[in-house]
């Protein structure tokens, strides 16, 4: 699909970031304008995921326009919001193809291009991934007489936040006496995480986004010298006490990030100004952004389950609901034999990881929410708590519950020795279910 010149007169001339940062500044704004444009045009065409792209525009027009990827490291997380990644990284004219053969691959993939840094499918993994490459590119960099290294940023969502693999890769970042230089890019766009808005959130966010409080920050460490000497931890002590009375700063400062924000995720000059200084400073850094999923497609902002992944419509018109019989997928079935039988079984319970919808557990969580978990994503928990409820519930009719766990199949590809572990060291009856395949049959011991 070639672009046209005429209605695209910026993006039209983008076939790599490198093209991107030509354009000054106060042009961001219309190139993000252009590209959420193309965006809802091309996946409108094509189908694809939707919604999530929507809401990164400006934070991808940001990046790539301040770091000098590919030598710069970008990771994107899941992947599902990386569509105007792929557009700026010279797949523009074909991400039309996306999802189908041979065509853009859905996800972040390497060997599709340079600036696909880790290949992702499932949640949670770009802090680590990021890590990995941040302490790789200093200490090339280290042994080639280099003062300074590659950048390295993780962009991760706060769905994905849930996960406890981001909790340990942020641990171990924070916790490293060499601190590795690492900006992860909070992308709340449920405010999950915080609820503090309005004026001062922004001011805040200015506050501690801005150059000149950094420098002051950045010549205390300097002249505080070792972080882990009294007079430092002290200092650090107070400064989070005060952050944390207005914003979610003091989890992550614990955890050895320096927290910058919330900021606002669509306001293109505030991105650049906070990107802009934290490009400059050492350690681990995180910034947190406050989106919109769907932006810019009022039906998206609307409905942004229903719009994070769509078949080929007519942007003009939305999603139409199609007439007639529709044929029940896997999913459909699983979701109906499994209000079968907790009618017939009033122990059963339905647990799933971030998975209602794909997981057929809709129609379930509604008719029976005392007997309905969401874990988030957790795949590990999902399958390790059921197995505590026999040994402390309140009754003996309790303590025979029957559990059916229900995510992906990429899900449960890393649970295999939580489910051995609960299944074979204490006799429980258990159900383990994908969406893209029948339901597997109850395992009993």
């Amino acid at each position: 699909m070639s672009i046209d010149s005429a209605r695209y007169p910026r993006l039209s001339r983008i076939d790599t970031p490198a093209d991107l940062r030509r354009f000054d500044e106060a042009e961001l704004p219309a190139i993000a304008d252009e590209l959420r444009t193309y965006l809802i045009e091309s996946v409108g065409r094509s189908g694809g995921h939707f919604g999530a792209g929507l809401g990164v525009v400006e934070l991808t027009v940001a990046l790539h326009w301040l770091y000098e990827t590919p030598v710069d490291q970008l990771v994107w997380d899941v992947g599902h919001q990386t569509y105007p990644h792929k557009i700026l990284t010279g797949r523009r004219d074909s991400i039309h193809t996306v999802k189908q053969k041979d065509g853009v691959a859905p996800f972040p993939k390497r060997e599709e291009s340079r600036y696909d840094t880790f290949g992702v499918g499932h949640s949670s993994t770009s802090i680590s991934a990021a890590l990995g490459m941040a302490i790789a590119l200093q200490q090339q960099a280290a042994a080639n007489g280099k003062a300074d290294a590659p950048k390295v940023v993780a962009v991760i969502g706060d769905g994905a936040m849930t996960a406890g693999m981001a909790y340990e890769a942020l641990n171990h970042a924070g916790g490293m006496d060499d601190e590795p230089n690492l900006l992860v890019i909070l992308n709340d766009n449920r405010m999950s995480i915080s609820e503090a808005v309005g004026g001062l959130t922004k001011m805040l966010g200015r506050m501690t986004g801005s150059a000149t409080l950094n420098k002051l920050r950045e010549g205390g460490k300097k002249l505080l010298g070792d972080k882990n000497k009294p007079p430092a931890r002290f200092v650090r002590r107070w400064e989070e006490h005060w952050k944390g009375m207005f914003v979610p700063s003091t989890l992550f400062e614990e955890m050895g990030f320096h927290y910058t924000g919330p900021i606002d995720g669509h306001d293109l000059p505030a991105l650049v100004g906070a990107l802009k200084t934290l490009r400059t400073l050492k350690g681990p850094q995180l910034l947190h952004v406050i989106t919109t999923k769907g932006k810019g497609y009022d039906l998206t902002e609307g409905d942004q389950i229903g719009y994070h992944a769509v078949g080929p419509f007519d942007p003009s018109k939305g999603l139409v609901t199609k007439t007639g019989a529709k044929k029940p997928t896997y999913t459909d079935v699983f979701g109906d034999w499994l209000c079968d039988m907790a009618a017939a079984e009033p122990r059963l319970l339905g647990i799933t990881p971030a998975m209602r919808e794909g997981s057929g557990l809709v129609r379930f969580s509604k008719e029976y929410p005392q007997r309905y978990f969401d874990v988030a994503i957790a795949e590990q928990h999902a399958v390790t708590w059921p197995r505590a409820w026999p040994r402390r519930a309140p009754s003996r009719w309790w303590r025979s519950i029957r559990p059916s766990c229900n995510a992906a199949t990429t899900s449960w590809s890393m649970t295999w020795p939580r489910r051995s572990w609960m299944c074979c060291s204490r006799s429980i009856a258990a159900a383990w279910s994908a969406p893209t395949a029948p339901p597997m049959p109850a395992i009993s011991t």
